[in-house]
Formats: C-alpha cells, sequence, structure tokens
C-alpha cells in the first residue's frame, strides 16, 4: 500500500462514532496477522519516504499498529501457534 492508505487506516481522528462490539467476536489471531503485516510494510516505506510530514504521519501510523497488534495479542482468543503460521505463509505470498 502507499504511504497515504497506512495514514488514513490508522488517522487518530477525535470525532469517532461509538460501536460496541464483543470481544469474543474479534477474531484477535487474524487482526494480530493484519496489524503484523502493516507494521513491516510501514517499516519498509518509512525508509522510503523522503517527505518529512509523511515520515512522522506514518511513525504515528506505526504507533497505533503497534497498540492494537499488542491488544490482540492479550486477548483470551489470540493463538499464537495460528498467528505464525498465517503470517508466514501471507510473507512468502507478497514476496511472489
Amino acid at each position: 500500500m502507499q504511504v497515504s492508505n497506512y495514514i488514513r487506516k490508522y488517522a487518530n481522528t477525535g470525532s469517532r462514532s461509538v460501536v460496541f462490539i464483543k470481544k469474543d467476536k474479534i477474531n484477535s489471531t487474524h487482526k494480530w496477522v493484519e496489524y503484523t503485516l502493516d507494521i513491516v510494510d510501514m517499516s519498509k516505506l518509512l525508509m522510503e519516504v523522503r517527505d518529512l510530514k509523511q515520515k512522522y504521519a506514518l511513525m504515528d501510523a506505526l504507533d497505533i499498529a503497534q497498540r492494537k497488534k499488542d491488544w490482540h495479542y492479550r486477548q483470551d482468543n489470540f493463538r499464537l501457534q495460528d498467528a505464525m503460521r498465517i503470517f508466514e505463509a501471507a510473507k512468502v505470498i507478497s514476496k511472489k
């Protein structure tokens, strides 16, 4: 993805609509993989970006993604072994 897409995805907006979802309905394993893949991509992009504003916005997005990844790691329905299998498979697919 492009830098602007990650910045938009992890935008820290003050005016959020409140939606309550039960923790059991969230698949923490898949969300952890999603955020981990985003972190890997954003880390690569951070070295390529030359615009200072985009670089700082990308660093903020990285911080938010890391916090979300950590939150899903602590949930009861998170399975590390499954997450690592999915993550490794996604890395192999993205290289092709």
